[in-house]
């Protein structure tokens, strides 16, 4: 039941414990946190009340931050991610509207413009015979080029996938105020969360219900309007949450493989860099440079090597599934060039495949080389690790787990870049060769490495796709107070870098809270 603005501002306000077990269900027994969250949903709505009418009909939905404990990089190459949702959140106040209008203002509102559009006067997507037609089309690149980063694209982005797919059905806009804690660029995927509280406001006050797999598939691939070529990775962590739990879900097809109890003895640690890391411009870049390394080389391995031929995806090139000796895949591997220029690439391939490589190209600017080896083989060993996380969670091995954590990690170091040499005579297993991505950052190492030399430290690694953000260190509960005083002093203080540590909570994921409360 959708009711008034002013109707959920007194009932939020009576803060009454029926209230309060409703904020418990979704972020457990932590009255501090619930006291925030509740405070935080109070302010959306009194906004909501002065820029608005407080006597609309209105629900709130919200949708949290994710972090990712093993299985960066590889969602979109049909890896396990394991993954839990935080006490960081994006909070939308909406209500219905009579036509396709969409308005929108953000408590943040000096970093956020307010911003009115009818997405239906800029582009009919309803005119494209299918979704990619429409993200590659000349009027939506310039359209993008013109405005790039601008927040809008974000609601655009939801708007346009969703419209698309309920073709038949004409949206009608919304009237929303935005609020959030999220930081901007800090790699828990706040404008994943952004678009994921958006959709499931546009979906009820439309009347449409949908399943959450299909919410999955549809705000993932709404980033390609942004000219993101990722996975649908954090909007399936953020989706799938629960409460306290670990979630390990796989892809090619989307499914919950495991939920398992996040440790009691473990405490997570969100700590920032002072470097953003957003969806856009030479981050951008980059990500997709890695995804096209990802694609390029696993084409020119089917073309070369036998084992690889069957396979679909990345995942499926690990020992368990090709049922080969680590060594026999490193070795197929090293029969991929070494660094090869785009001339060189294109060289590689037969004129058919011309129009594939070029659609790849397309993707980014020309980053001079391609690190096929390194990229792949980081892929491979990390779905190996990703794979096999959750039963060293459950057996709470946190000497394995510490190992898994640096090595994933070690794949991202700028300072592996040169160190992917001929390793096809080691006989360590898949699960502690790094591989090269090198999405992470001198300070991010920096940060890495002090958390880790601290005593009762399971691991530290980079959050998110990389390029800045933050880092997510695993810690034994005793040690929290140490590994945020070593930060302090080691990384803030000298680099005169604002504190920005925090302890998280793993909490449920997406939700309407209007349904909650009715």
């Amino acid at each position: 039941m959708i009711l008034s603005a002013f109707y959920w501002l007194e009932k939020l306000l009576s803060k009454t414990n029926p209230i309060k077990q409703k904020f418990v269900e979704i972020y457990g027994n932590h009255p501090a946190v619930i006291e925030e969250r509740l405070n935080s949903s109070i302010e959306l709505v009194k906004q909501f009340i002065k820029t608005y009418d407080g006597e609309k009909n209105i629900l709130l939905t919200r949708a949290p931050a994710r972090v990712n404990l093993m299985g960066r990089h590889i969602d979109h190459q049909g890896g396990f991610i394991n993954t839990v949702a935080i006490n960081k959140e994006i909070l939308i106040a909406a209500s219905s509207r009579n036509d396709s209008f969409i308005r929108v203002h953000n408590i943040h509102n000096k970093q956020f413009p307010s911003f009115e559009i009818n997405p239906n006067e800029i582009f009919d997507v309803t005119s494209y015979s299918d979704w990619k037609s429409f993200v590659k089309s000349k009027e939506v690149l310039n359209f993008n080029n013109s405005k790039n980063g601008d927040w809008s694209f974000y609601i655009l982005a939801v708007f346009y996938r969703l419209q698309l797919y309920l073709s038949d059905k004409k949206l009608k806009g919304l009237d929303c105020f935005v609020s959030g804690n999220i930081p901007v660029g800090s790699g828990l995927s706040s404008s994943s969360a952004l678009g994921v509280a958006f959709a499931k406001a546009l979906l009820e006050l439309n009347n449409i219900d949908i399943s959450d797999k299909l919410l999955i598939e549809l705000t993932g691939e709404s980033e390609l309007f942004l000219g993101f070529h990722g996975g649908k990775g954090d909007q399936a962590a953020i989706i799938s949450a629960k409460k306290g739990i670990v979630t390990k879900i796989g892809f090619y097809p989307f499914h919950i493989a495991n939920n398992t109890q996040f440790p009691d003895e473990l405490e997570l640690i969100i700590a920032y860099s002072g470097t953003s890391a957003k969806k856009s411009g030479p981050e951008k870049e980059i990500f997709n440079q890695r995804v096209a390394c990802y694609k390029l080389a696993f084409r020119k391995l089917q073309k070369i090597w036998a084992p690889a031929l069957e396979a679909q995806h990345i995942r499926d090139l690990t020992p368990e599934r090709l049922k080969l000796t680590t060594n026999i895949i490193i070795q197929g591997l090293y029969k991929l060039p070494n660094r090869p220029s785009r001339t060189e690439i294109t060289e590689f391939f037969d004129d058919e495949e011309k129009p594939y490589i070029k659609d790849i190209f397309q993707s980014h600017n020309d980053p001079g080389e391609y690190n096929l080896i390194g990229t792949i083989l980081f892929g491979i060993s990390e779905c190996v690790r990703s794979e096999s996380f959750h039963q060293i969670l459950e057996q709470k091995d946190f000497d394995k787990m510490s190992k898994l954590i640096s090595v994933s990690h070690n794949g991202d170091r700028l300072q592996n870049k040169d160190q992917i040499t001929d390793i096809t005579k080691n006989e360590e297993p898949l699960t502690h060769i790094s591989g090269y991505y090198g999405c992470s950052t001198e300070n991010i190492d920096q940060m890495v490495d002090i958390a880790n030399n601290v005593p009762g430290t399971i691991g530290a690694q980079l959050a998110g796709a990389g390029m800045g953000g933050n880092i997510v260190v695993l810690v034994k509960a005793e040690a929290v107070e140490n590994v945020v005083t070593a930060l302090n002093d080691k990384y803030y203080v000298p680099n005169n870098i604002p504190y920005d540590a925090h302890i998280c909570i793993p909490i449920s994921g997406a939700s309407i809270l209007g349904k909650q409360f009715s």
